[in-house]
């Protein structure tokens, strides 16, 4: 009878492994998937060192996926079609939720992002609360950055936005948001300082055109998030490639500036507590077709 019972044992154990294996993510291409918080051309310039470089030092066939919006991004991530993404805070909280998307690398700056709040450089106001009755624009809805995490904390500052302002817009990327306040569209606008500063260096904004008026209290933001069922030697080498690169080296150093880093550190699910109570608290996570 124990040599039965060990045997049928060994057989549900044999079963259970081959399970495993089926469901093990071992795709022939990685598709690595960014926020579409710029337009296609800055994305690409950003981003295609990077896909060059864990290619190379991976030996893994990578390729970038650019997703049409922010939503369009996690149902891409929900159907395979990326398999490793850069997520903002909300977004990675969402993809969580929904697939049990799995945090690998942060930016050592992610743990301490900030919003701006931007004004025409002319505008000699000196605070937020200035701007009552004037018109405001966030980034789009599902941005961390430039939705959630300005809203939660102007309402920690008793400003209900719809409230506060003349008119509310939303706008598709961080970049539009500050075109929109240079040319005078709306009167304030808040935005990704990171995307802000490369829009400085690379002449989309002239000097002089547009100001930071405010930053808001920091908070934990972007995350490099991965396939659960990902094969995991997949996993370790993406991430190790990640964790290697060295603002030090010569040849690192134009995939860091280019992604606003000087290193990148592991990340974990802890580090988004706070994202996740602001989603909670402002209901952004329950945004329709996100089920």
């Amino acid at each position: 009878m124990r040599t039965l019972t060990i045997l049928v044992l060994a057989v549900f154990l044999v079963a259970c492994t081959s399970d495993a294996q089926k469901d093990r993510l071992t795709p022939e291409v990685i598709k690595l998937g960014v926020l579409p918080d710029q337009e296609q051309a800055s994305l690409l310039v950003k981003y295609s060192p990077l896909v060059d470089y864990l290619s190379a030092q991976t030996g893994l066939k990578i390729e970038l996926e650019l997703s049409t919006d922010y939503a369009a991004m996690l149902d891409d991530f929900h159907a395979h079609r990326i398999h490793l993404a850069n997520f903002g805070g909300l977004t990675f909280t969402e993809a969580e939720r929904r697939d049990n998307a799995e945090p690998l690398v942060m930016r050592d700056t992610d743990l301490n992002f900030a919003s701006c709040y931007l004004v025409r450089t002319q505008d000699t106001r000196e605070t937020v609360r200035e701007f009552g009755g004037e018109k405001f624009a966030f980034g789009p809805e599902l941005s961390t950055s430039g939705h959630l995490m300005p809203r939660y904390f102007l309402q920690a500052d008793g400003l209900d936005p719809e409230a506060f302002f003349a008119s509310v817009q939303h706008t598709s990327g961080h970049d539009e948001t500050a075109i929109r306040v240079r040319d005078g569209a709306v009167d304030i606008g808040v935005a990704n300082c990171v995307i802000v500063t490369s829009m400085d260096t690379d002449g989309r904004l002239r000097p002089n055109e547009v100001r930071i008026l405010e930053t808001t209290p920091a908070y934990a933001n972007y995350v490099w998030a991965i396939q659960e069922n990902m094969d995991s030697s997949i996993k370790a080498r993406l991430r190790d490639a990640f964790l290697t690169l060295d603002v030090l080296m010569p040849e690192h150093q134009k995939i860091l500036l280019n992604l606003g880093a000087n290193a990148y550190l592991p990340a974990s699910r802890a580090d988004f507590n706070e994202v996740r109570r602001a989603a909670r608290m402002m209901q952004v996570a329950a945004t329709p077709g996100l089920e």
